[in-house]
């Protein structure tokens, strides 16, 4: 699934070869894809879901974007280092010449693509699905909820375009409505898609139903619209 990297050794990242690359150059940008944590009976994380595909290559001009990977490791993936090194590759990603930049994750691959809002410039667009970092026990849902605010106090990139995707009945999300309002404090252009009838659950993503269903919703705002500074206004859907 994994090819070598391409376009400069350095990255953190690893280009995706189930997607062409066209090269910083040509591409009409990047796309940075983090997975959430698999689990330990599982030989590395499951391919990227149908939505990267589309986002990759629904753009109205060019061949698209070269896909990459954020694979951190299996048993040692603190949010804070995550997000350093995120960053440092998003810098590289802009100095190899990448024009438009969209990080897209999921559970707690979705929470680190949100720490890339902590400064200007860093990503064109960001799209969080399902972000999980804590767990579901009730004990840990205090820090859940410490942390969260503080990502969202952080925010720093009112260029920045971000789609919150919440589904129904996820169990490692317990107050979607609050988690909502405290990302409508961030400085950023939000768009919230907030439990849509179907699909549901924490993996819901990776059902055929979400890129059926939700992807052209989310890439028209992340490919089409260019971001615009942030008002203090949302654009809030239940379903596309």
């Amino acid at each position: 699934m994994l090819a070598a990297p391409a376009f400069g050794a350095e990255l953190p990242f690893v280009p995706c070869n189930l997607y062409p690359a066209a090269g910083p150059q040509a591409a009409q940008g990047a796309l940075v894809w983090l997975p959430g944590t698999y689990g330990a009976d599982q030989p590395g994380p499951p391919p990227p879901p149908d939505i990267v595909a589309r986002l990759a290559r629904h753009h109205p001009a060019g061949p698209g974007l070269d896909v990459f990977q954020f694979l951190r490791a299996r048993h040692d993936d603190p949010l804070d280092r995550g997000g350093r090194i995120l960053a440092q590759g998003l810098k590289q990603l802009r100095a190899q010449g990448y024009r438009r930049i969209v990080v897209a994750g999921h559970s707690r691959g979705g929470w680190i693509a949100l720490t890339a809002t902590s400064e200007p410039g860093l990503a064109d667009a960001i799209v969080a699905i399902s972000p999980a970092a804590h767990g579901t026990s009730p004990q840990r849902q205090v820090q859940a909820r410490a942390d969260w605010q503080a990502l969202w106090a952080a925010a720093n990139a009112p260029d920045t375009s971000v789609v919150l995707v919440q589904l129904r009945d996820d169990p490692y999300d317990p107050d979607p409505a609050w988690r909502l309002r405290i990302a409508e404090t961030g400085g950023v252009r939000l768009k919230s898609i907030y439990l849509p009838p179907d699909p549901t659950g924490h993996v819901g993503a990776y059902m055929p139903a979400f890129d059926d269903r939700l992807g052209p919703t989310i890439a028209d705002f992340v490919l089409t619209n260019r971001p615009s500074r942030f008002t203090g206004a949302r654009d809030k859907e239940t379903a596309p």
